[in-house]
């Protein structure tokens, strides 16, 4: 007699959960939930939003003005600090054109969710928009428009960029207005805005045989690894590229078949050369690192180092027939226990490491040790000059045939 009942409320209980698992379906669908991402970083959401989490932010309203959401239906939160001043923008690319993603821009801050909820949270940016074929369904913020909103309806699919200051966080709300969605790209970019009223020129060689090398410069800013400026060197080695003044910057040049070698640069005057000898790939040789930046006495890696790691993780998958040995260095500090210096610079070494693992290099690949302070490159007294000992250095060792062989049979 019993049994009747049960299965009643048994098919109640599982039709709540069944509802309300369609509301949480997306783990970044709450602000409070909002899933952090770095600029200058390209994102894959493999699956569209679905439902707008355990709470509904934007509850349907149809007295709201033109410029926010009369409605959340399939949400994401992002949050996107600024690690420094400049301009930003970003794009949003669906996986299925038809899809029509709209979204809103907010400062945030710890009122941000109160402030939504009272109706009188403003957002700095917005696309309200229909989905645009015609750009595959692209949206985002991008230079040379000037309009900061897009209200709903046929529109502009593109808003103005943002200026920000270091320190400032945004919180990006994107909605699906479709439950079926096929998920999106998302892709932000933050540029210095610096004027580039300087030159250095230069020439790059081959080391080996001293032939000029038509290699590829690129200039980023030392505090953050941002990309300032590029150029190309003539059949000659010459080069010529614009940088700012007053800052610490980071030239590295780059050629196929060479190991890719930077220098740093201050730039107090109007014009600089610097010429590069860059080695050819092969047994034995090192790739002498000194961008990869740390924390003060500490193994974490430095958002800045982010562009240095990237061009390692693409020389290590161009040669594939190469091991890496990651050698940590710091500096000779006799007031620092020799012991210490050795394990801080191993420790080191193994950050680099997990950063190689990560993206997909095979860990038989990679071996790690710590040389501290024992292996100084340079002697002088310039603290400048002495930063040069803090590096990582990568020897690559050639497989030979059995090793190669055994390698693919593990």
């Amino acid at each position: 007699m019993r049994l009747k009942p049960i299965l009643v409320s048994f098919s109640i209980f599982i039709f709540y959960m069944h509802s309300f698992g369609q509301a949480i379906k997306n783990d970044f669908a709450d602000l409070e939930n909002a899933k952090t991402v770095l600029v200058n970083k390209t994102y894959i959401f493999s699956s569209s939003t679905a439902g707008f989490g355990k709470k509904q932010e934007f509850p349907k309203n149809g007295k709201r003005q033109s410029t926010i959401f009369k409605e959340e239906k399939n949400s994401t939160w992002l949050l996107i600090s600024m690690p420094y001043s400049g301009t930003f923008s970003f794009e949003l690319s669906p996986k299925d054109p038809a899809d029509d993603y709209d979204w809103m821009v907010y400062r945030y801050n710890k009122k941000l969710g109160s402030d939504i909820a009272r109706n009188i949270a403003l957002p700095l940016r917005s696309n309200i928009s229909r989905n645009d074929n015609s750009v595959a369904g692209k949206t985002g913020l991008k230079d040379g428009f000037q309009n900061m909103f897009a209200v709903p309806g046929p529109g502009k699919s593109f808003s103005k960029t943002i200026e920000v200051n270091k320190g400032d966080t945004l919180a990006l709300i994107i909605d699906n207005i479709y439950k079926t969605g096929n998920g999106f790209t998302f892709n932000s970019k933050l540029v210095l805005g610096f004027p580039l009223t300087a030159i250095i020129k230069g020439r790059i060689f081959s080391n080996a045989d001293k032939m000029p090398l038509p290699a590829q410069l690129i200039c980023e800013d030392d505090s953050t690894g941002t990309l300032i400026s590029q150029a190309t060197a003539n059949a000659n080695g010459a080069y010529t590229i614009k940088v700012p003044t007053g800052r610490s910057l980071n030239l590295t040049a780059k050629h196929k078949d060479f190991i890719f070698k930077s220098a740093d640069v201050i730039l107090n005057k109007l014009a600089d050369s610097v010429n590069f000898y860059l080695e050819p790939v092969d047994d034995g040789k090192k790739l002498i690192l000194f961008n990869i930046h740390f924390a003060p006495d500490k193994d974490i890696i430095l958002f800045s180092a982010e562009p240095e790691i990237t061009r390692l993780i693409n020389f290590l998958k161009e040669y594939t027939d190469y091991d890496a040995r990651i050698i940590g260095h710091t500096n000779n500090n006799p007031f620092a226990d020799s012991r210490y210096l050795q394990r801080l610079s191993f420790n080191r070494a193994m950050a680099v490491k997990k950063k190689l693992l990560a993206s997909g290099i095979i860990e038989d690949r990679i071996s790690c040790m710590g040389m501290g302070g024992k292996a100084p490159i340079v002697t002088s007294k310039d603290p400048l000059e002495a930063m040069k000992n803090l590096r990582v250095e990568v020897e690559l060792n050639l497989r030979t045939e059995e090793e190669t062989v055994k390698k693919a049979g593990q």
